[in-house]
């Protein structure tokens, strides 16, 4: 009896510390946010690192080399794409309108079109009712969509001004120490349960092992072929449908879909020719991502589900904002290998068997 309180107590101190933990982490989100960014990076290019290492370089020597690509990399992203990537936003939105009225006569002509042919469906009337009042309303969504775009820009330059001065140190520290951050964390748990948790991580490693850095490799390579190939069929805003088709591929097959209709909207406004260009261009890449490169990055590993990544970015952007968009698919990730690594604890248990 005496055992069982306080095994109740026990399980209690931990559920108090779990909801303080969740809390802090809640009311320092913001300030979190370079550490856990630093954090994910390190994790997606350790395997890297270990790949030089076998290679013949020391590790301190295989992370500087990782580390001095990323910030290359980093600079190339903040002075060079971020400043052509507003400039295009800010075009666009000034320019929207002439868009859509576009978009909009060329819909109607296509019904008016479909009208002569089958005149009981009358379309065109219809059709140019329901775009009128969308076109009237549309300032107001606009107002709304900028409103939001601002709260998160703000948001954006609030992590930034952190991320530029923690992010680079966290990130070389969570490189060069990676072994022993590994080991510390064993340490935590008693030594009866440290082979249970090495068995967790290994888990968790075999479904976010090349997912993470397989998925921003993919991203990558997504937004550059469709920069370059809208850039050279004279599409406008190139650079923007781009970033924005590598940053919605982090979820597959919703992604490519998403980054396909966004550049299909302003396509619209062009020739049949540029339409079916958009579509050829996207069909291809996504055809080469898909049968070539994702193999070859990805291998065979389980990953998670594209449902799985969407919820895990929605929840985590509405509860913590860009710390929760920053660790929404890890979590996730963690979550899923604590399940099946409990599962297959419990079906080899009622077999007699042990984990390996």
């Amino acid at each position: 009896m005496l055992h069982s309180q306080e095994k109740i107590l026990r399980n209690f101190y931990y559920l108090v510390l779990i909801i303080i933990s969740l809390y802090l982490v809640y009311l320092l989100r913001n300030v979190l946010a370079p550490f856990a960014l630093a954090g994910i990076v390190a994790y997606a290019f350790v395997p890297v690192a270990r790949y030089l290492n076998r290679r013949g370089l020391s590790w301190k020597t295989a992370t500087t080399i990782i580390f001095v690509g990323l910030i290359l990399f980093a600079l190339l992203l903040f002075f060079l794409i971020v400043p052509e990537v507003i400039s295009q936003f800010k075009s666009f939105t000034a320019s929207s309108s002439d868009y859509t009225s576009k978009i909009a006569e060329k819909i109607i002509e296509i019904a008016r079109y479909l009208d002569k042919r089958y005149p009981d469906f009358n379309l065109a009337q219809s059709i140019e009712e329901f775009l009128n009042n969308l076109l009237q309303n549309l300032q107001n969504y606009l107002t709304g969509i900028l409103r939001n775009i601002f709260n998160l820009v703000s948001l954006f330059m609030t992590v930034l001004f952190f991320a530029l001065v923690v992010t680079p140190f966290a990130l070389y520290y969570f490189m060069t120490d990676a072994g022993k951050i590994r080991k510390s964390l064993v340490k935590l748990f008693p030594p009866e349960k440290r082979r249970e948790f090495v068995l967790i991580l290994r888990e968790i490693d075999r479904i976010l092992g090349s997912f993470v850095l397989g998925r921003m490799i993919l991203s990558l390579f997504v937004g550059v072929s469709a920069t370059v190939g809208l850039l050279a069929m004279g599409v406008e805003f190139p650079l923007l449908i781009g970033v924005i088709a590598g940053i919605t591929d982090i979820i597959p097959y919703l992604g490519p879909i998403v980054g396909t209709l966004i550049a299909l909207l302003f396509a619209s406004t062009k020739s049949i020719w540029v339409i079916i260009g958009v579509v050829a261009l996207f069909g291809m890449i996504n055809l080469i991502e898909g049968i070539l490169v994702t193999p070859k990055i990805m291998g065979k590993e389980m990953g998670l589900h594209p449902l799985t990544v969407l919820v895990a970015l929605m929840v985590g952007g509405q509860l913590l904002g860009a710390l929760g968009l920053i660790i929404a698919i890890p979590v996730a990730g963690i979550l899923k290998g604590l399940f099946l690594y409990y599962r297959k604890k419990q079906v080899l248990a009622s077999k007699g068997e042990d984990l390996a």
